[in-house]
């Protein structure tokens, strides 16, 4: 178990690395992954992302993009959860999967420059943090059953 000092030194690093996850912005944490046929050659796509977006960062991330193409607007990525889902032809994935990863940091850009967070709003973001590391780690335990 160790001394009550190291246990303190792994409780302070483990609380800083919870602080980097959350100040650092939503990140991609998965490729993406084909979940459902939608008709010939049209798949729904899945992508990962590291936390539950708030809603300021859905809007920025839905109205504060420069780079969208006619036949990929940002509406047509849909955010759940921790989960963005689109509609693409497997040729298509890479491209739109690069764009999102684009977007997605633009969207983190404009938030952290929207000034600081109230309190409630920053625990909240750890809270969620907390949250998804504990699910990343059920779901690493449970990858091969």
């Amino acid at each position: 178990m160790g001394s009550p000092q190291e246990c303190l030194s792994r409780l302070r690093l483990a609380h800083k690395s919870e602080r980097c996850l959350v100040t650092n912005g939503i990140k991609r944490s998965s490729p993406p992954q084909a979940v459902q046929k939608i008709r010939d050659n049209v798949y729904l796509i899945q992508i990962s992302i590291s936390e539950s977006p708030t809603a300021d960062w859905r809007r920025l991330f839905y109205e504060a993009q420069h780079d969208v193409p006619p036949d990929f607007p940002t509406r047509s990525v849909e955010i759940t959860g921790t989960l963005l889902r689109f509609r693409s032809d497997p040729e298509s994935v890479e491209e739109k999967t690069a764009r999102i990863d684009r977007w997605i940091e633009r969207a983190n850009q404009k938030d952290a420059t929207m000034g600081s967070r109230t309190e409630e709003q920053r625990r909240h973001r750890e809270d969620l943090a907390r949250e998804a590391q504990e699910m990343a780690g059920w779901n690493a335990r449970w990858v091969k059953l």
